[in-house]
Parts: C-alpha cells; sequence; structure tokens
C-alpha cells in the first residue's frame, strides 16, 4: 500500500484523520467496555518524541488498538503498526483496512530483508514511530516466546530508541480464533527506552544481533509478568499442529496393534 513519492497509505493525512475518528470513536469505547485498560509507563516516554521504535509482546488483535489507544496523542499521532504483509495484505480491501484504521504498514514477517529493511529506515527517517512485534505472530498459549532478530538489526540501522511494552491480559480477552473480547482487565507497561550505542564499537554480527534482541525481551518480560519460552511461535504453533494431528495412544494393556487392526501413519 505505497503512494506515489514513497510514501505509504497510513501516512496520507486523510488516512490519519480517519484513523482518530476510528481509534477513538469505536475502538476506544469498545477496549473501555470489555477490558477497562490500565496504562503505567507512561514517564518513561516523557522528553522522547518520534522516531521510536515500541517492541510489544504479542497475545491479541487487540494488542494493537489497545497500545494504539494508551499512547499519549502527539505520539500517537506520528505512530504506524509493522504488520505481516502475507497476512494483513494478502487481501487488498483488508491490506486497504488496516491502513487506514490503525496505520497498519506491510513488512515481511523475516523482518531482515533488503525491502524491509528500507522501509523502516524511511519511515523512522520521517520521524514516524513505529509498533513491532517482535515474536512475530500471536502466542499460541499466552506465554512470551523467542523474539526474532529483525528488530536488532532494524534498530542498530536506524539508530533509535527501542521502548519495550509489556501487554497483560488481551490473551484471556481476546485470544487467536475469537473475533470479539470477553470482559475483563488489561494493562499496557510501557518501559524505560533502550539504546544500543555500545554494539557500534565493533562489528554487528548474529551474536550481537540476539544479545540486543534477548535484552528487548527481557525487559518485555518484565514488564508482562508472562513466563518465557525459548523457542519461536512458529515452531511452537508447528508442533501443537504436529501434536494434534497424531493419533491417540492405545488403551492400556495394548501395546501392539491387534494382528487384523491396519496400523495408522501421521
Amino acid at each position: 500500500m505505497e503512494r506515489k513519492g514513497g510514501r505509504m497509505l497510513a501516512q496520507a493525512v486523510g488516512a490519519q484523520f480517519a484513523r482518530g475518528l476510528f481509534l477513538n470513536g469505536a475502538l476506544r469505547p469498545i477496549i473501555r467496555h470489555y477490558v477497562h485498560p490500565k496504562v503505567s509507563g507512561l514517564e518513561n516516554l516523557s522528553g522522547h518524541g518520534p522516531p521510536l521504535i515500541l517492541a510489544v509482546n504479542h497475545s491479541s488483535h487487540m494488542d494493537t488498538p489497545l497500545i494504539l489507544t494508551s499512547l499519549p496523542k502527539e505520539l500517537r499521532r506520528r505512530t504506524l503498526v509493522a504488520a505481516a504483509s502475507d497476512y494483513f495484505f494478502a487481501s487488498r480491501v483488508l491490506g486497504l483496512f488496516v491502513s487506514v484504521a490503525v496505520g497498519a504498514v506491510p513488512m515481511d514477517r523475516r523482518a531482515g530483508g533488503k525491502q524491509t529493511m528500507a522501509t523502516v529506515d524511511r519511515l523512522l527517517a520521517q520521524k514516524w514511530c513505529l509498533v513491532m512485534y517482535p515474536e512475530g505472530s500471536r502466542t499460541p498459549d499466552g506465554r512470551l516466546y523467542r523474539g526474532k532478530t529483525g528488530i536488532a538489526r532494524l534498530a542498530l540501522s536506524a539508530d533509535v530508541p527501542v521502548v519495550p511494552v509489556g501487554i497483560v491480559g488481551t490473551y484471556h480477552a481476546m485470544p487467536g480464533g475469537r473475533s470479539w473480547p470477553v470482559p475483563g482487565n488489561v494493562e499496557v507497561r510501557f518501559g524505560k527506552p533502550l539504546t544500543f550505542e555500545r554494539y557500534r564499537l565493533g562489528s554487528v554480527n548474529q551474536l550481537v544481533l540476539r544479545a540486543i534482541t534477548d535484552q528487548i525481551m527481557y525487559d518485555i518480560m518484565t514488564l508482562s509478568g508472562l513466563s518465557y519460552v525459548d523457542e519461536y511461535t512458529s515452531k511452537a504453533k508447528a508442533r501443537q499442529s504436529r501434536a494434534r494431528k497424531e493419533p491417540a495412544a492405545p488403551p492400556a494393556g495394548r501395546s501392539e496393534p491387534a494382528a487384523d487392526e491396519p496400523l495408522e501413519s501421521d
């Protein structure tokens, strides 16, 4: 969803106006009615203007409107959201909607490709904040999963602070598979901005990128209070999917199938 001049649709003045109306007129009342959000740590954003990268744990489709409506107005107006291009922009209609409604911009989930790097560098150079989910996709069970190192590469490339953000309660309010929230309580906790100048003294390799990513994820874990799993969500979901397809264990006392009973395969 890119316009002439290299600007994204989400950056257009008309889209920003429509987004403000949608967030404040539709999403904010729904969120307040169902989950009574509490916001803490806004003092950590004081004195920090765009550009910033907001690194957030990902439990629900509710996370994006929740983080946007929790930001101070001056930052919210200059905040876009990195959205998986293969999920949110596979359909032109859906891509148009999320671009206007929440300021979504398409990103490769690998977040390390040349096109993604160029897009993020350009957005941050234009003084925009960017919401990113280092886990890559929503948690399958409410826990915090391993972050992808793409966020570290982007932070170093753009030379901007990363603000860790912990969101609590959205997995129970609206986990994957639900299209509408259930009553509950959620909280958004903003941490202190992280900078990584010390990593510029030497060469940037995978160990450096992993160290930066782990630092970001540690702060998110501390803020959210979630249990940490040192595994990528994609691998966890694939493993769980395989487990659901596996045949049930035979009843006790039957370690082998009967002679006239066929063997099952995966």
